[in-house]
């Protein structure tokens, strides 16, 4: 999958925010037990909710109206300008507390200015800012309510954090779980790789920090690179070398629950050429695929973004707008089987 990293809409005016909400079961350390987020609030057969670009769980509910579903998790951004940014996350936390979704925090290991790297991180040089994370989520009472999707997207070379060494990664990741962890010890921790064959690391399995350190095994995943607007592209997508299908079975062979915390369609320009537009056939192809792997799936978050960039809002895309209302119903009355 070609790169593609840009900060999302809405997320530079948001720098400043962080991780939180809704209860997950079981008590940590990292892959002490297996994470579960309530499906109750989407009723669908598997957790599911959205990136909305606007951090307030207001925009959730303005989701739920467009899809006719509740979401179970929010996926967000906190900052990474600065240590203040990635260690305290306040605002999020706060505005979060009270709204019933799970929040999914997709976080920096480290800020992406000043000279900081996974080599000095795999050194323990950030544990203590680490070790603050623990203590700030721990203080606003949302140790419990927090997944924290750490370092995404690590087998591409569009973040600061790349695995091209993975022995640094692995170290980095480690020390990171367990500074956060000495203060919050029920966080939870989401090791998420980009689809397909990675530029930083074509091997993303070389960079797993290990059972004991990760509680979700998490892939994004969009329409492009190839579009599914083919059988052969979805084939691609689906079976290809470290498609959906085989993370779905990494993550049952190491007994983590799978998450998608990105997918959806990619007619923007940043992949002019590259994504399937208004495509009604992905969202049938990714909720069969949900189907498939449903008893093994943590959650799944269509982004819904409007920058021209991207442009995968459903409000944008009529046909597959329509398309993802039915497959939620359907979700929902599959639930009910």
């Amino acid at each position: 999958m070609k790169t593609r990293r840009w900060v999302p809409f809405g997320v530079a005016s948001a720098l400043v925010l962080g991780v939180a909400t809704a209860a997950l079961t079981g008590v940590g350390p990292a892959g002490a037990t297996t994470p579960v987020i309530p499906k109750k609030l989407s009723g669908m057969a598997w957790p599911s909710g959205a990136f909305m670009p606007d951090y307030v769980p207001s925009a959730q509910v303005d989701f739920a109206k467009e899809r006719g579903a509740t979401s179970d998790v929010a996926v967000v951004y906190s900052g990474r300008a600065d240590w203040e940014a990635v260690s305290n996350p306040a605002w999020l936390w706060q505005t979060w507390k009270k709204a019933p979704q799970t929040l999914v925090i997709s976080s920096a290991p480290f800020p992406e200015v000043g000279g900081y790297s996974l080599a000095a991180c795999a050194r323990g040089k950030y544990d203590k800012y680490w070790t603050q994370f623990g203590r700030n989520a721990a203080a606003a009472g949302m140790a419990d309510r927090t997944v924290v999707r750490l370092a995404w997207e690590f087998n591409g070379t569009w973040v600061a954090w790349s695995a091209q060494n993975p022995v640094h990664f692995v170290r980095c990741w480690r020390n990171v779980v367990t500074a956060a962890e000495a203060a919050a010890p029920k966080l939870r921790w989401d090791w998420t790789v980009n689809r397909g064959i990675g530029d930083a690391l074509s091997d993303a399995t070389k960079a797993y920090p290990g059972n004991k350190y990760v509680d979700y095994v998490g892939i994004d995943s969009y329409d492009g690179y190839p579009a599914v607007t083919t059988k052969a592209g979805w084939e691609k997508q689906l079976n290809g070398n470290q498609g959906l299908s085989y993370w779905a079975k990494f993550a049952k062979a190491h007994n983590k629950k799978l998450t998608v915390p990105e997918w959806g369609l990619y007619p923007g320009y940043a992949w002019k050429g590259h994504g399937g537009g208004d495509n009604a056939n992905y969202m049938i192809k990714m909720f069969g695929f949900f189907r498939s792997v449903r008893g093994n799936l943590g959650y799944e978050a269509y982004f819904n973004d409007p920058d021209p960039a991207h442009a995968s809002a459903l409000s944008l895309n009529p046909s597959a707008r329509t398309e993802y209302r039915k497959q939620v119903q359907a979700a929902i009355r599959l639930a009910k089987k």
